[in-house]
């Protein structure tokens, strides 16, 4: 499995950096656009509720920028509520009619376990085909060590930096409907998704969907979200159109490799608790 995930990643950047037939009345960002989204999620019996935005913006004709934004909180069986916030940004080549190719950065901070930050690089791409789009991230991910003390002592948790990489493959089949299948690849761990979206149809600058995410890990953990998007751009668009024309997904290695957004903090306190187990004993 993957080697199938790495080998449909390589594909996607390949792709999306590859020589294209350029139609010059296509801007890799159509005008200022962006959109604001409002979602629940829940991992391995954490949850968590969140509003993250992103607006992209043209940097010339072929290049354009998108700035991401995130904040909510979470709230897990063991260690009761936290917060997040986090940032996000994107510098990319694009031809809407072929593909995107760029490179992106985050960082987050969780106020849990006194503490933790995450941070992410690495590059993206798009590759378009009538109504199937090919994309994926790959990079590195991190954390900063976090000190916990308690009764039993003074205990240092880690997040290792790991190489991270997510393929994702979405399916138009209306211009309003999205359907994705997708995996990831994060250090030893491997797992594999289904993503749907509906937007309603809108004559307007701005449009509403619905969306929802589910991913199995490879030992059988769930991760699921799901809620609201509410583009807006220049003009009234369809759901495909301004996936390739207007912002690019709220996406990041953080995320796990899922293109999911940035509430990459569910990833972050999965990997700690991963590590929580077996802490260094700093002092009494």
């Amino acid at each position: 499995m993957r080697s199938i995930l790495l080998t449909l990643l390589v594909a996607a950047v390949s792709l999306g950096a590859a020589p294209a037939k350029s139609q010059d009345s296509l801007p890799a960002v159509d005008g200022l656009s962006g959109k604001l989204r409002l979602s629940g999620a829940t991992a391995d019996g954490d949850t968590s509720a969140g509003v993250e935005g992103a607006i992209a913006f043209p940097l010339a004709h072929r290049f354009g920028m998108q700035l991401d934004l995130g904040a909510g909180r979470m709230e897990t069986s063991h260690d009761g509520r936290a917060t997040y916030q986090g940032a996000g940004a994107h510098v990319f080549w694009r031809d809407p009619s072929q593909g995107m190719v760029g490179i992106e950065t985050s960082y987050a901070h969780l106020d849990a376990y006194d503490g933790v930050h995450t941070y992410s690089a690495g590059v993206e791409a798009e590759r378009y085909w009538d109504r199937f789009t090919l994309a994926g991230v790959m990079g590195v991910t991190g954390g900063s060590d976090t000190i916990v003390s308690n009764s039993e002592g003074r205990f240092r948790y880690d997040i290792k930096t790991e190489f991270v990489a997510g393929p994702r493959l979405t399916w138009y089949p209306d211009d309003n409907v999205a359907l994705s299948a997708s995996g990831a690849v994060a250090g030893d761990d491997v797992a594999a998704g289904l993503g749907v979206e509906f937007a309603l149809a809108s004559q307007h600058q701005y449009q509403p969907s619905l969306f929802a995410r589910a991913v199995v890990g490879e030992g059988g953990e769930v991760y699921a979200m799901a809620g609201i998007n509410i583009y807006f751009g220049q003009r009234s668009k369809s759901l495909i159109r301004r996936h390739r024309e207007d912002d690019p997904p709220i996406a990041n290695l953080s995320s796990h490799g899922y293109l999911a957004g940035l509430a990459f903090s569910l990833h972050a306190i999965k990997k700690f608790k991963q590590h929580k187990d077996n802490p260094t004993v700093i002092g009494p």
